[in-house]
């Protein structure tokens, strides 16, 4: 029983982690071919739009994929679809009342006004994104198959139809459109397997979650005021080129962080469920786990990016964008300062309704961010977005540390992650002086990642860090067997 359940957690958190890749990675895949065709400034202009379309959407689900999935979680098969509907009534509620408001601002006050109507079917999709419920029954698998096929089908489309400079226009709709039948299929299975009606959506129309949904939602919208409301500043004190070389450069490492989130998306029902149990052992030790894999993988990722950053740029943006390079190499640590965060965020403070705890450095983060945002754009343009977002996501990641300190055995959890650092530091410090070893970037880009992991792993094995030893003895388990 407890193989099975252990088997199906991870099989859970590989499916999530394709989702949630795939929502964020049809736009970065399509980013070499776009930004050839659109240009830099364009680029920007899309930017601007979507990155208003997606501060909002963060209000429409109103924390559902916290709140709901744990509801869900603990909710038994009689009473399972009356909560789903208590709570999704929530976030169409929401949906409704941000869908006219952005109308209403986009007529009155803001520019480029038709592709901000473009932009409009994105927050139906929040509105029906319910993937929320699929993770608190520990079943995505199906679901993420057949979101495979739609967004596999809107990145055919792009590159089918968007072929130059004159159709912005329909890759901003292709991208809104394409969250709305994602987010819809959802639907069919919860009509089809789990008999949802709307009977049982009206009878259930209440807003008893509305608290811890507004407790919830409030940190949420903060943090969105340092990843993605940054954005709609820097394009209004910048301008869209400006905002271009800023948003471009931090999408490679955010994909890598939903990536390694998806993980604490999971995780944290089984983590609610440990603390249900008051089964502290078994929470810290999943924890200490899940905070070392997430330190080695996201020092890892970072390294690559910053060590491939000359060649990384003009390889998949194209030349015009070289001027973002800094950009892109500066912005990568935030793998890590979201990542590590993110764990005893999502895991931990979740799991145990440390509401206080969970919202508080978001506050902050927010506050920073927009202060040092109207500074630093306006002093250094996209340079001043790249620091202030780096200053705010460290900042977060120490405020979450020292937040739950008196919750946690830190001597334990923290104990051989000085020497993750010291062998991230020690390849990082080689990259720089390493020669260029190609005239083609993407063999180049090759060549170094080769020697970087080379140094950084090879590191971990000597420095004897303990979860690298765990693995091998894993992998020669497996093989002898």
């Amino acid at each position: 029983m407890e193989a099975r359940l252990i088997n199906k957690t991870i099989s859970n958190i590989f499916y999530n982690g394709l989702y949630q890749l795939l929502i964020i990675a049809i736009p970065i895949v399509t980013v070499p071919y776009v930004a050839r065709v659109l240009g830099a400034t364009l680029l920007g202009i899309n930017s601007y739009v979507s990155s208003i379309g997606v501060f909002l959407g963060i209000i429409v689900t109103m924390g559902m994929l916290q709140l709901g999935s744990r509801v869900i979680a603990q909710s038994s098969r009689e009473t399972i679809m009356d909560n789903f509907s208590r709570l999704w009534f929530i976030q169409l509620l929401s949906g409704i009342l941000i869908i006219i408001i952005y109308l209403m601002v986009v007529f009155l006050f803001l520019p480029y006004k038709f592709y901000f109507l473009l932009e409009a079917p994105i927050l139906l999709g929040y509105v029906l994104d319910v993937s929320w419920f699929f993770t608190g029954i520990g079943e995505v698998k199906k679901v993420v198959l057949r979101n495979t096929i739609v967004q596999a089908g809107s990145l055919i489309f792009i590159f089918t139809f968007v072929k130059s400079s004159s159709d912005l226009w329909l890759y901003v709709l292709l991208n809104s459109t394409r969250i709305v039948f994602a987010n819809g299929v959802f639907w069919v299975t919860l009509v089809k397997k789990w008999k949802l009606n709307l009977k049982i959506l009206v009878r259930n129309f209440n807003l008893v979650y509305l608290r811890e949904s507004l407790l919830l939602v409030s940190p949420q919208i903060a943090v969105q005021l340092y990843a993605s409301f940054d954005s709609t500043l820097v394009g209004m004190i910048a301008g869209p080129l400006q905002l271009s070389y800023y948003d471009q450069s931090q999408k490679t490492a955010r994909i890598v962080v939903a990536v390694i989130t998806s993980v604490s998306t999971v995780l944290m029902p089984k983590m609610a469920q440990f603390v249900r149990q008051n089964n502290e052992v078994l929470l810290n030790k999943v924890l200490k786990i899940s905070l070392d894999y997430t330190l080695m993988i996201s020092l890892y990722f970072t390294l690559l990016l910053m060590a491939n950053a000359n060649d990384f740029v003009p390889w998949f943006f194209g030349n015009e964008f070289a001027s973002m390079i800094d950009n892109m190499y500066f912005v990568s640590p935030i793998v890590v300062f979201i990542s590590y965060g993110g764990v005893l965020a999502n895991q931990y403070t979740l799991a145990k309704g440390l509401y206080k705890q969970y919202a508080l450095p978001y506050y902050i983060g927010a506050v920073f961010s927009v202060v040092l945002n109207i500074i630093l754009v306006t002093l250094f343009k996209a340079d001043g977005g790249t620091a202030t977002i780096i200053i705010t996501e460290l900042f977060v990641c120490v405020s979450r540390v020292i937040t739950v300190h008196k919750h946690l055995p830190y001597n334990t959890l923290f104990s051989g992650q000085l020497k993750m650092i010291f062998a991230f530091g020690l390849a990082l410090l080689i990259s720089l002086n390493l020669p260029v070893f190609a005239d083609v970037h993407f063999l180049d880009m090759i060549v170094v990642s080769l020697i970087v992991s080379a140094v950084y792993f090879g590191g971990l094995f000597l420095l004897k860090v303990r979860l690298v030893s765990d693995l091998m003895k894993l992998a020669r388990n497996h093989f002898a067997n």
